[in-house]
């Protein structure tokens, strides 16, 4: 009897070992399970800070050491250089940031980050892990940093004219404010002459150069769309179309000495620009696609910002809707000829440039990026501005 309980015992202590032995690698399995990735992040950059200091600790304490995340600051140069390798190794379409890279997975804005991630993670998680994105050099830069993601990351607003995009933002900021200026002193000139003056009033007419600068900047902001645009095939279709209107107009535009003898086609086709990049801000807006924003900016944080809607209703759709009003009243008054479409027509544009000049604020005072695509609009509609002035009207008003 004891030697059948000691046979017993033995029996259960082998069957022990191998029940440990056979749960022991599935235990070093879970533990070599780690996903990595790395995330573009600038310090100027107010959703990269977002997705960091609000959403970046829980994802972090879900995921512990099985998440390795390399943080890359792009305002430095080996950070733009390693943001730069990764886009072109991997075929991106977009250079803004926050972009989270997992795998063959880019993520990119303070929406698509948060929500997409934790699932993206818990898959690689369940299928063994997922390695380095394929980013040549990559794993010498994890190697040699800090994983340590528990500090938050510098926050500066030294930054804002570090960006081109920006600095061409302030430039047509400054354009916006000025032409709204001059042409509300010309309108009030006209409309309200001393009663005194009982002679003609000779209308001044707003020198042409207003509308020559314009032209010089759009066709600085659609050649950079065209110049980012290559991966793209539909933007830089559109992009390319929106410079030749740009070079078309510069074209008339430098022949003629005055606003008046422009051709009158030149409206509709400023318009049609406008609505081609309304319509493509519209399309990345109301299909969460990424945008493709050129070779200078950060459009997907713009679009992806609380500021690019208005009660729910997306920038790029009101843009489409406001350039076809335009449109339609334009044509109502070529064939009319009425002064109130006239009028009309300049209260449109004049309303499209106070709205523009609030967003192109907002760009790199509040959001810290700037989109050239939005730049590229308020050129526009600056330039609506300009051809809408109803000369003619307010000389007659000035006779009375």
């Amino acid at each position: 009897m004891t030697h059948s309980t000691n046979h017993m015992q033995k029996l259960q202590t082998v069957l022990a070992l191998v029940l440990l032995l056979s749960l022991f690698p599935l235990s070093v399995q879970a533990q070599e399970s780690v996903v990595y990735g790395v995330f573009f992040y600038s310090p100027s950059c107010p959703h990269c800070h977002d997705v960091i200091d609000n959403h970046w600790p829980g994802i972090q304490n879900e995921f512990g050491d099985q998440l390795q995340v390399l943080f890359v600051d792009v305002s430095t140069y080996q950070g733009s250089q390693i943001m730069g390798t990764a886009i072109q190794a991997m075929r991106i379409p977009s250079n803004g940031v926050p972009m989270l890279i997992i795998g063959t997975d880019v993520l990119v804005g303070s929406i698509d980050i948060p929500q997409r991630a934790p699932t993206i993670i818990r898959s690689g998680l369940n299928a063994g892990g997922i390695g380095y994105p394929p980013v040549p050099g990559i794993e010498q830069h994890f190697e040699s940093a800090d994983l340590d993601t528990s500090h938050a990351v510098p926050f500066s607003n030294t930054g804002i004219l570090s960006d081109p995009a920006n600095l061409l933002a302030l430039i047509v900021l400054v354009g916006l404010v000025g032409s709204v200026g001059m042409v509300g002193a010309v309108v009030w000139r006209v409309t309200h002459p001393k009663k005194r003056l009982r002679r003609r009033i000779r209308v001044v007419e707003p020198p042409i150069w207003t509308l020559r600068i314009g032209i010089v900047i759009g066709i600085i902001l659609a050649g950079s769309l065209v110049m980012g645009s290559f991966s793209d095939g539909l933007t830089l279709a559109l992009s390319s179309v929106v410079l030749v209107i740009f070079a078309a107009l510069a074209f008339d535009m430098f022949k003629k000495s005055s606003l008046s003898q422009i051709t009158r086609w030149a409206t509709p086709l400023v318009i049609l620009a406008g609505l081609l990049v309304a319509g493509y801000l519209a399309y990345v807006e109301t299909t969460l696609t990424e945008a493709t924003c050129g070779a200078v900016g950060n459009c997907n944080t713009v679009q992806q910002s609380p500021y690019a809607q208005i009660a729910g209703v997306p920038i790029g759709v009101i843009g489409i809707i406001g350039y076809v009003a335009m449109l339609l009243v334009w044509v109502f008054d070529q064939y009319r000829k009425q002064a109130t479409a006239t009028w009309l027509l300049f209260g449109l544009a004049l309303a499209g440039v106070a709205f523009s000049i609030y967003l192109t604020f907002l760009e790199p005072f509040v959001i810290g990026e700037s989109c050239v695509w939005c730049l590229t609009s308020a050129v526009v509609m600056t330039m609506l501005l300009w051809l809408s002035l109803p000369i003619k009207q307010m000389d007659v008003t000035a006779t009375r």
